[in-house]
């Protein structure tokens, strides 16, 4: 079974999606940053479960946990330079 053919796993999918809620929710905290274009990685989210495609799934919420990690660092770079 290739990874496009990877069986959907509705419990995995729950408990990715609560990782990567409290990951970015985390970054969010400290950095005071919001994540940008966080409705596009949402219905990114939506249309891989609805297509019940699991590899998919994966790559948007690392792509969504990533996107929050450097906004985050951006966040944080500018806090240190004191540049708005």
């Amino acid at each position: 079974m290739s990874a496009s053919e990877e069986r959907w796993n509705e419990l995995e999918s729950i408990l990715l999606l609560q990782r990567a809620g409290e990951l970015v929710a985390g970054f969010e905290a400290t950095g005071e940053a919001r994540m940008p274009q966080r409705e596009r990685y949402h219905a990114r989210l939506v249309a891989a479960h609805d297509a019940r495609d699991m590899a998919d799934y994966r790559i948007v919420l690392n792509e969504y946990v990533e996107a929050a990690r450097e906004a985050c660092r951006k966040t944080k770079r500018r806090g240190r330079s004191g540049a708005p």
